[in-house]
């Protein structure tokens, strides 16, 4: 199907405004969407590194007011003591105190000589005026260098604490620094909790080892639900997880209430593979999330590197809905495609209007013209020829509608030039057409010519084969039929008589059609019959015309390619060569 002009003006119109509108849509969709969403994540990235440093400093805080305190306090000294009085037992004799101290502490109350003793003396009641003045301390008590309970400020679950690997890390911690473990989750007080242990070391030098341990639970649900900014449930959300994917609590929850959600382990990967980041990942629903990270370093400068640390890694992670961040640009996008698509349809509008009445309908002019002009060119088709005169009469006034065309450009000067041209060429066109009717007419009368001249090269009589074998009698009978596609074809065949029980048959065609094709022919038929007395053998006989059909065709410019078949028939024999 062929486009019209105003089609194709139209395509083009729409090519040369829509196509830069989509690929500017494009391009604000992949590169605007991978912009705009790499700064939210580094933006969640931010947040998530705030909320992790500003939740270390807080608690870091905390940890140096013990420090501080216990730094400032008498605690070493009357520590110290008590190590001294525990370590003049023996082993054995220290073991078996220990022993029974364990079997009656359960069932021990306040009254108890052995928990009154630990409750309400001056260590403890220093250690209760220290959590007094810092509530976020839930439990705070002492140990001598044995691990035996001296001072505590609420019962603990066992008198003797040596066997537990807090108290066995905290003696190797060195002086002026702290061991952390958890974080613990209390289900009676729906808290979570660190374990704060700095070992107490004597004041006088060369002291290397501790003369006791303090072990402090510090609640730290305040702590890390009091972060700046971390209050409100608005935009995205943010949450602590530890590294095994489990969610402890949400940031904006006041009473830092627990989850109970794990995060899914590809996501898990991201997030614990580096410090801080951002990625794309399903956390734990089907839904494509923004998520910024960072690693929780819970404690402060006062954590001994040297010791391994007992809490378990924990990560802060913001993250939104990817559908929620990229909103405003998917707005912007459809803003842009209707404003863009309404300019453009109305500059499309104006350029069509435009085109319409300064170029198209000139061009229509002047494809009538030439349509009629080229109507009124046409030769007469024989006898069912139309005549010139009406034709003429059409172009006549397709010229005029030429000369009213007035567009001042181009198309003007191009229309006037037609008119010109076309006028010029209706002038020559009567005495053109009567040449070609002369012409046509010669042409005929030479192929008429031709023809007559090679259906007599054709043979009017064939002869008669007989076969003198009377067991096996065969005789040949010639007939045909010629009828060529054109007025004058190219092929030529005849039969020569060999002997009274043999006959050639020759056939030919020759390349192309029309006069050369018949002197080719007449060539072809005065070899044949020069050298019809050496047709007996096939190859020798068609080899001998080829040589002299070259010698005479050879001289000339023009290529001349014959095909030819030779067939002879043996009646007695029975033998076709």
């Amino acid at each position: 199907m062929q486009l019209r002009i105003r089609a194709k003006l139209i395509g083009i119109l729409l090519i040369a405004a829509v196509l830069p509108l989509c690929l500017a849509l494009i391009a604000i969709e992949v590169l605007g969407y991978r912009y705009y969403r790499r700064e939210r994540g580094r933006l969640l990235q931010e947040t998530a590194s705030f909320l992790a440093t500003t939740i270390d400093h807080s608690l870091s805080k905390e940890i140096d007011k013990l420090d501080d305190w216990v730094e400032l306090s008498h605690l070493n000294g009357d520590v110290a003591l008590a190590s001294k009085a525990a370590n003049l037992l023996s082993e054995s004799d220290f073991q078996e105190r220990i022993k029974q101290i364990e079997a009656r502490w359960p069932g021990m109350d306040r009254n108890s000589p052995e928990l009154a003793g630990v409750l309400t003396n001056r260590l403890a009641q220093e250690l209760r005026e220290f959590q007094s003045v810092n509530p976020l301390f839930a439990e705070i008590f002492l140990t001598d260098s044995r691990g035996q309970l001296i001072a505590t400020t609420e019962k603990t679950s066992d008198y003797w604490q040596a066997d537990e690997s807090w108290w066995q890390r905290s003696s190797h911690v060195r002086s002026g620094r702290c061991y952390l473990e958890g974080v613990h989750y209390d289900e009676s007080a729906k808290v979570y909790s660190v374990d704060v242990c700095i070992p107490i070391y004597p004041r006088a030098d060369g002291m290397s080892q501790p003369v006791g341990v303090l072990k402090a639970v510090l609640n730290v649900s305040p702590v890390l639900t009091s972060v700046p900014g971390a209050l409100t449930q608005d935009g995205p959300s943010r949450e602590v997880i530890t590294g095994t994917g489990d969610v402890m609590f949400e940031l904006y929850s006041r009473i830092g209430r627990r989850v109970g959600r794990q995060v899914n382990a590809a996501a898990l990967e991201d997030i614990t593979g580096t410090g801080s980041g951002w990625s794309l990942n399903q956390l734990g629903s089907a839904d494509l999330e923004l998520v910024g990270h960072a690693m929780l370093n819970l404690g402060s400068p006062l954590v001994d590197a040297h010791v391994p640390n007992g809490v378990m890694p924990l990560f802060v992670i913001v993250h939104d809905d990817v559908a929620t961040v990229m909103a405003p640009v998917r707005m912007q996008i459809i803003m842009l495609a209707v404003a863009g698509g309404s300019l453009i349809l109305l500059f499309s509008w104006a350029g069509y209007y435009i085109a319409t009445r300064k170029i198209i309908q000139p061009i229509e002019t002047l494809r009538g013209a030439a349509t009629s002009l080229a109507a009124s060119a046409k030769l007469p088709e024989l006898e069912d020829a139309a005549p010139a005169t009406p034709v003429n009469a059409s172009a006549q006034r397709m010229l005029a509608e030429l000369e009213r065309i007035d567009t001042g450009d181009e198309i003007e000067d191009l229309a006037r030039d037609f008119n010109a041209m076309s006028r010029r060429v209706l002038t020559y066109h009567e005495q053109l057409e009567g040449e070609i009717a002369a012409k046509t007419a010669s042409i005929q009368e030479d192929l008429q010519f031709a023809r007559e001249f090679q259906e007599a090269l054709m043979p009017r009589s064939y002869p008669q084969v007989a076969c003198t074998h009377t067991a096996h009698p065969l005789r040949l009978n010639f007939h045909h039929v010629y009828k060529p596609t054109s007025s004058v074809g190219g092929d030529f065949f005849d039969v020569l008589k060999l002997s009274d029980t043999r006959a050639g048959i020759f056939i030919a065609d020759v390349m192309g059609h029309g006069a050369r094709s018949a002197l080719v022919t007449a060539i072809l038929r005065t070899l044949l019959q020069d050298f019809a007395d050496q047709a007996n053998d096939p190859a020798k006989f068609l080899a001998l015309i080829n040589r002299h059909f070259i010698s005479i065709t050879g001289q000339g410019n023009q290529f001349v390619f014959v095909s030819a078949f030779y067939l002879v028939l043996d009646t007695e024999k029975c033998v076709a060569t």
